[in-house]
């Protein structure tokens, strides 16, 4: 059972945010997500993928990096690239993406502040 599934039987026991959240899933990998199904194991019961194809597999190793919050690597706030944080609290993949995501932060709050006078 994939991201599809999910979506259209748990569609009316959901609310919108876990519904956006399946449908960014399902447009990650292209609409073709991977499924699993539980396997019994000797010892417990664990998940086994299927992927369809080395890229799907490729693509949900990098979102669960992506979404682990103890991981080094981090999605960028201003290019929304990936990168590997040198340190824990990184936001930013470069100085300079820092610096343009505070010049744009810092002419929204102006234009919000004229607006209001």
């Amino acid at each position: 059972m994939g991201f599809n599934s999910l979506f259209y039987l748990d569609y009316d026991s959901i609310d919108e945010d876990t519904r956006s959240l399946y449908r960014q899933g399902i447009s990650a990998f292209g609409g073709v997500s991977p499924t699993y199904r539980i396997a019994l194991g000797a010892d417990a019961p664990m998940i086994v993928w299927d992927f369809h194809s080395l890229l799907v597999m490729v693509q949900m190793c990098f979102s669960l990096l992506l979404t682990d919050k103890d991981t080094d690597m981090r999605l960028c706030k201003h290019c929304k690239k990936a990168f590997i944080a040198s340190r824990k609290g990184n936001e930013f993949c470069s100085p300079q993406c820092k610096n343009q995501f505070n010049v744009y932060k810092s002419r929204e709050k102006k234009k919000g502040d004229k607006r209001n006078d």
